[in-house]
């Protein structure tokens, strides 16, 4: 599953690390994420959103057409 993390965590300020605070999640699970070698739960996912300031839509591509927005609704124009 594509991401966006480091295209919001950046701008804010925040390594892996701190993201990883943050979130509750290592930073070693965060460069995992991050890096497409794993994929996480949709907790975890959400966990990370939340931490970011958006919707989870605009930070993972859940459909794999890399759209990043809700299909079902109009949260993430």
């Amino acid at each position: 599953m594509k991401n966006r993390i480091e295209e919001y965590r950046k701008p804010l300020g925040l390594s892996q690390h701190r993201l990883g605070k943050k979130t509750g999640i290592s930073r070693i699970s965060i460069n995992q994420i991050e890096t497409g070698k794993t994929m996480p739960s949709m907790k975890t996912a959400n966990d990370i959103a939340n931490a970011l300031g958006v919707c989870v839509y605009k930070i993972f591509d859940l459909d794999g057409e890399e759209t990043y927005k809700c299909h079902s609704r109009n949260c993430c124009q």
